[in-house]
């Protein structure tokens, strides 16, 4: 009898390990199965985002006339992106404020030209009487509009002579006039910062003509 029993212990003690161990196994198939799902779960998303993100760089992509300097009709919208949008107009500024770093829009089709840094555009408004006769002809409510690529060495002119409502190239100095046409005031520029016609439309800020003078440094292209 003793012998039976402790058969029937062992038995009993067999089927469950048996059973534990079998539950185990489900506990980690389970286990296996959720974090499977989980992970298709999180996959699915992840890859409509990539797809989305790739769509949306597609239809960012620029065309050629994002580099085409500013032309004629175009209106006017800030540089800086979280800006962006609107498009310029003439009570957007105020009178001697630091000058502003703006891009040329395609009137037609909305399409910022900021595809060179060519088309990079100082626009600022000063009082008309500080004017001289030419700079009036060429600007509009005493809105002037200039590179923003000094014509020493290519450098940003972003330097702003308050007292004196003159710009200043911070890489060697070089001063410029806006107020007559974007003279060389002092340094090593040897030439003027070559100046944008504005007109205005509907209040709204437009280019009127070509620059003045090619933008750049060094020699004239050919």
């Amino acid at each position: 009898m003793t012998k039976d029993n402790n058969d029937m212990h062992a038995d009993l003690n067999k089927s469950t390990c048996c059973a534990c161990s079998q539950a185990n196994e489900n506990n980690v198939t389970d286990n296996k199965r959720r974090s499977i799902l989980k992970y298709l779960a999180a996959s699915i998303p992840a890859a409509n985002l990539l797809t989305g993100n790739t769509a949306l760089a597609a239809m960012k992509k620029k065309s050629p006339e994002s580099k085409l300097p500013p032309q004629v009709g175009d209106r006017l919208t800030y540089f800086n992106k979280r800006l962006r949008g609107p498009k310029l107009t003439i009570s957007d500024l105020e009178i001697s404020d630091k000058q502003t770093l703006v891009v040329p829009i395609d009137p037609n089709t909305g399409e910022v030209r900021d595809g060179s840094r060519y088309n990079q555009i100082l626009l600022q408004k000063l009082s008309i009487e500080h004017l001289s006769e030419d700079t009036q002809k060429i600007s509009t409510h005493g809105i002037v509009a200039y590179t923003a690529i000094c014509t020493h060495n290519g450098c940003p002119v972003t330097g702003w002579v308050k007292d004196e409502e003159n710009y200043m190239c911070p890489c060697h100095q070089s001063v410029f006039d806006p107020k007559n046409g974007g003279s060389v005031v002092s340094g090593p520029a040897a030439r003027n910062l070559p100046a944008l016609p504005l007109t205005e439309e509907n209040g709204e800020l437009v280019v009127a003509a070509e620059f003045n003078s090619w933008i750049g440094f060094g020699k004239p292209p050919k």
